[in-house]
């Protein structure tokens, strides 16, 4: 065997590329080394996160004015600097004297030590021309600074509240869970009292239902949290909730082959699951509660909707606490309601309805808030609909249910609303598309009157602006419960932006409501650790979908000293996700670097593969009728649409092999990838597919909205036989195209993993084994949905397939790659 030990960056990974071509005439494979895979790691999504600093900024606003404190990081440690918008020419300047303060707190804790560059201040609030700061020493020690003297003293430590507790309004008593009933502790004297007798074992209150995600952990680890779907009233006379009945819901079991406690004889987690065409549902029951009196009031809300949420705390709740308004959908998402619950009476009547062919999104983002809002005092409501094929905003009035007129309208869509004045009577949201000649993926943020009228931009940089992104040094993208009105100050004069894209770091900066003029740039992202780790940052594209027309916009990553239509052939991998609920090629910097799915994208390109990520038809962020081209079958539209961007791509740069193309993908991912090679293994040659939904009944517990709800004739939505099978759900099934695969298929699974089922993926195996076909399967015990994002050796497997199948090339043998440090989120 011939090997080739030489450093392959740069130019040297050119000429194994080069040779690899020529694999044919070679007498042995060549070899990739530790080295290079040692680069690659130094670009996984886990080891960048977190080294892309300041790439968020989040305001803390000192009461009621205008200004701001927020953290920044430097080398030396965390700074802590102040703005006052007001200013005529606003600028972040240090909140306090840092050295000054550590050496105060050292004279008033002279035990312990206190490091003035690595302060953990809780928050700062303003007394009068001066500022207190709140810090926390370690884990028993509080203080509170004033920066009128520099004078430390000593701060109580609140008492740790118990996990399993849900606090009033008022933090004087709390309602848990014991038994399957609620409880009510007064947090004074401990006194507690029953407040539901009713509950039972798979009908129990506050219990998390088994197709949360989550059963196995919480069984296995006895993890304590709140009670599940359950609300206190803002005047904490009354909660409001729901509770799951899984009693006809049939056992669906896990085997934990290898158990954590050392014992050799499997364990085995029975949970509620039903699976598509199951006659027992699991069904929810809405309820009200009066703390007083303890009374208890089913809601008369249709048994047969499944209930997406009420509008949240303190969102849903009228004025005079009275009201609380909820939505609900049908089972299968085609109608949708606002209801009006009376706490008082636990009446409830529908406020207005919609209904539509496909299903309805009050964003199409399912993973972001609904775009609703309460606005005029509770008097009017703000409802999100994509009825004349845009999402758009719409007036309601809540008394009668009349529309009252649109708010936005165009051919573009509305992606969030942020903020609301209500005095002003403006509302600010972020929108895609609506700037000619813009990368419609790009959100920008706009203001118009609720009264209607048109929008006024408001941050003109055609970058992606990131206003649901409060992660300050974090490489968390958009988590579910970023507070965008904190980006705003209360006065709603002035609000903070922070922009990029692919290429361009994250700036953030101050802005005027009015027109969005900028104030003042407060922070650039340090991007120094990123590059240093040999991070190249991708570039976006644009191609045009299988119908021949529909612009198609995606991202591709390259490898290191790739060159626009050299002599060189590249292999290309297509990252696929190609769910209906979310976007998949990064628009933004932090995105780009750590990305939340696909990942690995940046390492695989720096072993010498073009990796592509395209957000095809079906996905989100369009219109209505983009999306709902994969209603019924969302994989298909998308994998011809990846396809018909491989071949434009390749004919644009010019180097790009089409003869070594491969896929990967997990979860929706998974599925798709699989499907790739299975339904086209003329184009796509290799496939990893991890924790795929294989077949329909992977798609179990809410997708089957997407899908088209199962018909068994005669109008019948529950399978008669087990043999009684839709045709397009047969269809849906990847086992259905075994008999195809021609390339080198990699099935992944973890037998913890309730989000796609284990079992599902050995069907799968099943059908492969019956159809006489060589595959490769790999088995993670205790993994659970997650080990994509930092299982090291589930991500060496991955890197090992594509170099000896799609590089030709000799990986090194066993490389270890390490998992991610301590402390870094997956």
């Amino acid at each position: 065997m011939v090997e080739n030990t030489r450093s392959t960056s740069g130019l040297a990974l050119s000429c194994m590329l080069l040779l690899t071509c020529c694999a044919a005439q070679a007498e042995a494979p060549l070899q990739v080394t530790a080295a290079d895979y040692a680069r690659a790691e130094k670009v996984l999504d886990y080891n960048l996160r977190g080294q892309l600093h300041n790439a968020q900024l989040e305001p803390h606003w000192l009461g009621d004015s205008d200004r701001f404190w927020f953290r920044q990081w430097n080398a030396d440690g965390p700074r802590y600097l102040l703005v006052n918008a007001a200013d005529a020419k606003p600028q972040a300047l240090p909140a306090f004297d840092q050295e000054r303060l550590g050496a105060s707190l050292r004279q008033a804790f002279p035990a312990l030590h206190v490091d003035p560059h690595h302060l953990s201040v809780r928050s700062i609030a303003a007394d009068g021309d001066a500022l207190v700061v709140h810090l926390q020493l370690d884990a028993q020690h509080r203080a509170g600074c004033s920066t009128k003297d520099y004078r430390c003293t000593s701060e109580a430590q609140p008492p740790t509240l118990d996990a399993a507790l849900l606090p009033s309004p008022d933090g004087k008593q709390a309602v848990f869970a014991r038994d399957a009933n609620l409880w009510l502790r007064d947090l004074a004297s401990g006194r507690e009292h029953a407040l539901t007798r009713d509950g039972e074992a798979h009908f129990a209150y506050g219990k998390l239902p088994d197709n949360g995600l989550m059963a196995i952990p919480l069984q296995r680890e006895h993890t304590a949290y709140p009670p599940f779907g359950i609300a206190w009233s803002l005047d904490g006379e009354h909660l409001i909730g729901y509770r799951i009945d899984e009693r006809a819901v049939l056992d669906y079991p896990f085997v934990e082959s290898v158990p954590q406690d050392g014992s050799f004889r499997p364990k085995r987690y029975d949970l509620r699951l039903a699976l598509l065409g199951d006659r027992g549902e699991p069904r929810q029951e809405a309820f009200v509660i009066d703390i007083a009196s303890g009374r208890k009031q089913t809601l008369p809300l249709p048994a047969e909707w499944s209930y997406v949420e009420y509008l949240g705390d303190p969102a849903c709740w009228s004025a005079d606490h009275r009201h609380c308004y909820a939505i609900a959908a049908s089972h299968d998402g085609r109608q949708i309601a606002l209801h009006d619950i009376d706490i008082a009476d636990g009446s409830s009547r529908t406020v207005f309805s919609e209904t539509a062919t496909t299903p309805i999104w009050l964003n199409q983002f399912i993973y972001s808030k609904p775009n609703v809002r309460l606005v005029a005092g509770g008097k009017q409501l703000l409802w999100f609909s994509e009825r004349d094929g845009w999402g758009q905003l719409y007036l309601y009035d809540l008394h009668d249910g009349r529309l009252l007129h649109r708010v936005t309208e165009g051919a573009w869509l509305v992606r969030d609303i942020v903020h609301v004045d209500e005095t002003q009577r403006q509302v600010y949201f972020t929108a895609e598309g609506h700037e000619p000649g813009v990368d419609p993926y790009y959100r920008q943020l706009y203001r118009v009157s609720l009264d209607g009228g048109a929008a006024t931009l408001l941050t003109p940089e055609q970058a992606e602006h990131e206003f649901n992104a409060i992660a300050v040094d974090e490489m968390v993208s958009n988590p579910l419960d970023a507070d965008s009105d904190r980006l705003f100050s209360p006065s709603g004069r002035y609000f903070v932006d922070t922009y990029s894209t692919v290429a361009q770091a994250p700036v953030s900066v101050l802005r005027s409501s009015a027109d969005g003029h900028k104030l003042a740039t407060l922070q650039t992202a340090d991007t120094t650790a990123v590059y240093t780790a040999g991070w190249r940052a991708p570039e976006r594209i644009q191609t045009v979908s299988a119908d021949g027309h529909t612009a198609l916009y995606g991202t591709l990553y390259f490898p290191p000293g790739y060159r626009r239509g050299d002599t060189l052939r590249y292999p290309l991998i297509d990252a696929f996700y190609g769910g209906p609920q979310t976007i998949n090629a990064p628009v933004s910097f932090a995105e780009a670097v750590a990305g939340f799915n696909p990942v690995s994208r940046a390492s695989l390109a720096q072993l010498g593969f073009v990796v592509l990520t395209l957000d095809a038809r079906g996905t989100p962020g369009r219109s209505r009728v983009f999306h709902d081209i994969g209603y019924g079958n969302f994989a298909d539209p998308e994998i011809a649409d990846h396809i018909a961007a491989i071949h434009q791509l390749a004919a644009r740069y010019g180097n790009f092999d089409l003869d070594r193309v491969g896929v990967y993908g997990h979860s929706f991912g998974g599925y798709t990838s699989a499907r790739a090679i299975l339904s086209h293994p003329e184009i796509y040659k290799v496939a990893v597919s991890s924790a795929g939904s294989q077949n329909y009944q992977g798609f179990y517990g809410g997708l089957d909205g997407w899908l088209g709800l199962p018909d068994y004739g005669q109008g019948q939505r529950f399978r008669p036989s087990a043999q009684a099978v839709p045709e397009h759900y047969r269809l849906l099934d990847n086992a259905s195209l075994a008999t195809h695969l021609r390339g080198h298929l990699m099935l992944v699974y973890g037998d913890m993993d309730e989000n796609a089922l284990p079992a599902v993926t050995l069907q799968l195996a099943d059908a492969l084994d019956k159809a006489n076909k060589s595959y490769d399967l790999l088995y993670l015990p205790n993994r659970t949905h997650e080990f994509f994002r930092n299982d090291a050796y589930y991500t060496r497997r991955m890197w090992d397939y594509f170099v000896t199948y799609l590089l030709h090339a000799e990986p090194p043998v066993n490389y270890a790659i390490q998992p991610p440090k301590s402390g870094v989120a997956p």
